[in-house]
């Protein structure tokens, strides 16, 4: 006789649902489900089905992709459909697309990618953009995580700013990413690209711990600009924790013990 692994009933329900409310956009009642799925978890079970699947389950709807990042006036949240207007004039602005990208990720019908790209596990879209907020001035500001591998654990970081903004403003804004990647998500590691004419974001990143990984000759296609050179910086979990004068930024600028 041949024994065929096998769920339990109320395991494979379980599963079953948290995958339909998945599927339905229902993330928080998703997510509920696969924690009842985890404590139902036992050494037999794992044999006989993918625990890794759940987990994984876990961490694609992990309700911090969500929230929004605060601290004192300064707010980073989820993009939404109203942020059109805004997301066109920051991808207008010289400055910005120096300091953020210069190959604008959406075309066609903005709002409504802005609207999907707010709702959407950025697990699945390998994507977490969001909107800086000022409670005095509004929006001022998008960031990023992309290129999002849940293998290495790793993620390009990007920030920018239409208009001249102060140096602290980016400095704080990067300093609360800094901590949603490498301390409250598993991320070991984040990193960034800087175009070679933008010495001053090279020079700012530096003193904020990052580390000066090597000059990319020719690594992007720009339309417009040709084959630019970028600069590769990177930062480690490992090296945030060891870098005193990081933790001590961290602690005066965002009230985060590292």
């Amino acid at each position: 006789m041949i024994l065929k692994n096998t769920v339990s009933p109320p395991l494979a329900e379980l599963l079953q649902s948290a995958r339909g409310c998945e599927a339905s956009g229902d993330y928080v009642q998703a997510y509920r489900l696969l924690q009842e799925c985890k404590a139902q978890l036992s050494t037999s079970d794992s044999e006989a089905m993918d625990a890794a699947a759940v987990n994984s389950g876990l961490l694609r709807l992990f309700p911090l992709w969500w929230a929004k990042i605060q601290h004192g006036g300064l707010c980073l949240r989820r993009c939404r459909e109203g942020d059109a207007d805004f997301y066109r004039k920051c991808f207008s602005d010289s400055l910005f697309t120096r300091q953020f990208n210069r190959q604008q990720p959406w075309r066609g019908n903005l709002n409504a990618a802005l609207e999907q790209s707010g709702k959407l596990p950025p697990l699945k879209t390998g994507l977490l953009m969001w909107v800086v907020e000022s409670k005095s001035q509004g929006s001022i500001g998008l960031a990023s995580l992309s290129s999002i591998d849940t293998q290495n654990l790793r993620c390009e970081l990007s920030v920018g700013f239409p208009g001249a903004v102060p140096t602290s403003l980016g400095t704080k804004t990067t300093l609360m990413l800094l901590h949603f990647a490498l301390v409250l998500m598993p991320f070991n590691k984040v990193y960034a690209y800087i175009y070679e004419d933008n010495p001053q974001a090279l020079h700012n990143a530096t003193r904020l711990g990052f580390l000066h990984e090597g000059t990319l000759k020719d690594h992007f296609n720009i339309p417009q600009h040709g084959f630019i050179n970028v600069d590769l910086i990177g930062l480690t979990r490992m090296q945030l924790h060891g870098n005193n004068y990081l933790k001590t930024l961290a602690k005066r600028k965002i009230g985060q013990d590292w």
